[in-house]
């Protein structure tokens, strides 16, 4: 099972400076949703943008704008034996 490892307390600005190494997760600070998120899918306006400006783009499911980028990589988590 995969988990997410933020890095904790690390933006990077601009989201074109963010190296590609990392993974993105689009969080919803209303529901808590989290999402895995595709740079790759940013229309051209936005590929230079800060991540601020994009997280105020950014609609959750729920219907409300409130999400946060998150930074840091997936490990393989241990599975839980019974």
């Amino acid at each position: 099972m995969r988990r997410f490892q933020q890095t904790p307390d690390w933006s990077p600005g601009y989201i074109n400076v963010c190296p590609h190494h990392l993974s993105i997760m689009a969080e919803c600070t209303a529901c808590g949703a989290t999402r895995e998120f595709d740079r790759n899918t940013l229309p051209e306006g936005l590929k230079h943008a800060l991540v601020k400006d994009i997280e105020k783009r950014l609609k959750c499911v729920c219907g409300v704008k409130a999400a946060r980028l998150r930074f840091g990589h997936f490990i393989d988590a241990p599975e839980k034996s019974n």
